[in-house]
């Protein structure tokens, strides 16, 4: 299993769903609470692959700068 480190945000933000979890006796209501709870790992997990994609682009960007390769011909 993978270790996974939550920020104090997430920590709160799961806890109060497992509240919800535990104060709801309605199937319908605690299918909304799933629902949600997985939406957000999703825009999490996407959040952070976009955010990953950008600095992987600023990094590129800027070892080629680096070694030259954006230089105008002639220079």
């Amino acid at each position: 299993m993978t270790n996974h480190r939550l920020s104090i945000e997430q920590k709160f933000q799961l806890e109060a769903a497992f509240r919800d979890i535990d104060a709801c006796d309605d199937i319908g209501k605690l299918r909304e609470i799933t629902k949600a709870i997985i939406t957000a790992q999703e825009n999490e997990k996407a959040f952070a692959r976009e955010a990953i994609s950008r600095m992987r682009q600023e990094i590129e960007v800027q070892a080629s700068s680096s070694f030259g390769f954006n230089r105008a011909a002639g220079q």
